[in-house]
């Protein structure tokens, strides 16, 4: 598609959702211009062998990001929309009960706190927008090569095949175990880095890296059907009672530094430490997930501590805590600040790319005043100012407060720029501004037109279509 076309799909949205008030139909706008954007990312991988290079390179990435922003907007907007309708229609206040189990206290927490449930939606954003990797392939035989020759082993090399050996000797395992150890790790993190800890556990499984899996296992939340509330057909009674003491195991393995850098990383990212998945964090998305998933780990922590299960848990306080340089984030408003003032000047400079500051807005709800920041510097990226507009339009049909003065501003210059480029889409964005301003803005636009009487005809037909009164527009322009 056509920088045209694309301009034509998202007006025909704005005009498929004018007039209506179905909130729920403003809802899917978000979902319907990211698979526009999509459509758009399909169409130029389909073309990459045109030989156009770096320019097509650069174009996958934006609509990359484009689509990442729209699927932020709706996740993110959703959440608020719904938090919006029960807060009004008064919502069931939901307790955490003395049998409740950490399954059912990590849920009512989910249910109650609006913040932190938007917190794991951008975790859950971070995680599914990661770009594909290469996964480590499956190899059967657990330390196959190590335990495959005594007599060929030197002295550098474990005499014993179990999990701790290589730490409990300060021996390596076979060059060749040692290989494939380090991609099976550097595959679990990235795994677990995109939300795919089941991934994670079945490569360990099908590698025959059992002892692997299970120490995997021990993220899942202790759930009893039988102790929730709601329906839980085909569930069954499982998962960790004793987390916390796996979390404290995980942070010690992380904290170890004679371990593999992604060894620790996984162990860390499980345990919801920031250290040491900060050492193979590359650009803005992967800092941003190690900080995000840092701040939901210690907030569900502190609220299973505090949900009385019915079964106690083996107790932590007399263990040593493990020494960490961060502490975890306070909210998602100081982990972007941190971004953006990051020692790392790539960091800094990628935290002040448009569509991350645009993306950093919606995060933290602080969309209204990007929007009017913006509106007093429009810059020349005509594709921003679109995404800007749409998104300003998808909001308030949703029903969100949002500065008019600034959401004119940002209506006015697009409308500038689609008398330049496509101005059979006006009249679609004239209907958008308030009621005053229509009929001397489109007027206006008129003056423009130098074309013969038929093609001003049918202009003032379009207005017409769009809700417009073309008498007072046509007279309007006359007088101008």
């Amino acid at each position: 598609m056509s920088t045209l076309d694309i301009m034509a799909r998202f007006a025909a949205v704005v005009d498929a959702q004018s007039g209506r008030e179905d909130i729920g139909s403003a809802a899917s706008q978000a979902r319907v211009y990211r698979q526009l954007a999509k459509q758009q990312l399909e169409a130029l991988e389909g073309d990459r062998f045109s030989g156009r290079g770096q320019q097509q390179q650069s174009a996958e990435t934006y609509w990359q990001t484009e689509g990442s922003t729209w699927d932020l907007v709706e996740r993110l907007y959703g959440l608020r929309a719904q938090a919006q309708t029960q807060d009004g229609e008064g919502g069931e206040d939901i307790e955490v009960t003395a049998t409740a189990t950490d399954f059912g206290a990590v849920q009512a927490l989910l249910g109650r706190d609006s913040q932190l449930a938007e917190c794991v939606e951008v975790r859950r954003w971070l995680e599914e927008a990661a770009p594909a990797f290469q996964a480590v392939e499956t190899r059967k035989g657990y330390l196959f090569y190590t335990r495959r020759s005594t007599a060929a082993r030197g002295a550098d090399t474990v005499t014993e095949a179990d999990p701790d050996a290589t730490s409990r000797q300060r021996r390596g395992l076979a060059p060749e175990d040692a290989e494939y150890a380090a991609g099976l790790v550097r595959t679990l993190y990235e795994y677990v880095r995109r939300g795919r800890a089941g991934s994670a556990i079945a490569l360990c499984v099908e590698s025959d890296d059992a002892w692997r899996a299970a120490t995997l296992k021990g993220s899942l939340f202790w759930r009893d059907p039988a102790l929730e509330r709601g329906e839980a057909n085909n569930v069954h009674a499982g998962g960790n009672i004793n987390r916390a003491l796996w979390k404290h195991a995980c942070a010690a393995l992380a904290a170890d530094d004679a371990n593999d850098a992604y060894e620790r990383a996984l162990y860390a990212a499980l345990s919801g430490r920031l250290d040491e998945v900060a050492l193979v964090c590359d650009g803005w998305d992967d800092h941003l997930w190690a900080h995000v998933n840092a701040l939901v780990e210690a907030r569900i922590d502190r609220a299973v501590a505090d949900a009385a299960p019915l079964y106690v848990p083996a107790q932590t306080a007399a263990l040593a805590p493990v020494p960490s340089r961060h502490a975890p984030p306070r909210d998602l408003a100081h982990i972007l600040d941190a971004l953006a003032s990051h020692d790392a000047p790539p960091l800094r400079h990628a935290a002040a790319q448009p569509f991350r500051r645009l993306q950093a807005a919606v995060i933290i709800d602080g969309f209204p005043a990007y929007l009017a920041a913006y509106a007093l510097q429009i810059g020349p990226d005509a594709d921003l100012l679109r995404v800007v507009v749409h998104i300003a339009l998808h909001l308030r049909g949703l029903g969100f407060a949002l500065p008019p003065d600034a959401v004119a501003a940002v209506l006015d210059a697009y409308i500038d720029l689609l008398i330049r480029e496509n101005r059979d889409l006006v009249a679609v964005y004239v209907a958008c501004l308030p009621p005053g301003r229509q009929t001397e803005a489109y007027a206006q636009f008129l003056r423009t037109v130098e074309d013969p009487a038929p093609a001003r005809m049918q202009l003032l037909a379009l207005a017409a279509a769009h809700g417009l009164d073309v008498d007072q527009v046509a007279k309007r322009a006359a007088q101008l």
